[in-house]
């Protein structure tokens, strides 16, 4: 019973951190990066992800709720045609898939929303970010350059 007195208030820390992109958006600091589905970059990209998707792992499990760290993973998310690639808070991992909450803040897609509950397929991550606040170290975010550098070659 203690464990989930616990977890309510962590999940609420977790959520309000995660809004803070969808303010940033509104408030038009966040851009979104337009790539063909083929983009080769990035998809090789994803496939160092997956390839080193074990580091995160090891390290979510025994750090998951521990306010020094962040853990994100970057899906996915489909509606209809609709196809955005966004970040979520991640706190569980069991049985190849990840649960959390989705931090991003949607431009196309109407039915999914900043605290929204997830649930990511261990294969569907394209992406994944530790912030280790404790230690000033971030781990992963493989694909931020790239996208920053399409950003800047598209302004």
């Amino acid at each position: 019973m203690a464990k989930k007195w616990f977890l309510a208030p962590v999940l609420l820390l977790l959520a309000a951190g995660a809004c803070n992109n969808a303010e940033k958006e509104k408030a038009g600091t966040v851009q979104s990066v337009n790539l063909k589905t083929d983009d080769e970059q990035f998809l090789a990209l994803k496939d160092t992800a997956q390839a080193k998707i074990n580091t995160f792992i090891d390290s979510l499990k025994p750090h998951a709720l521990d306010s020094n760290y962040r853990f994100l993973v970057k899906s996915d998310f489909v509606d209809g045609k609709e196809h955005e690639h966004m970040w979520s808070v991640v706190y569980k991992y069991i049985d190849g898939k990840f649960t959390g909450i989705f931090a991003d803040s949607a431009l196309y897609l109407k039915t999914i929303h900043p605290g929204d509950p997830v649930l990511i397929k261990q294969s569907d991550v394209e992406d994944w970010a530790i912030y280790d606040y404790l230690h000033n170290k971030d781990l992963g975010n493989f694909s931020d350059k790239y996208l920053r550098s399409k950003k800047t070659a598209g302004e």
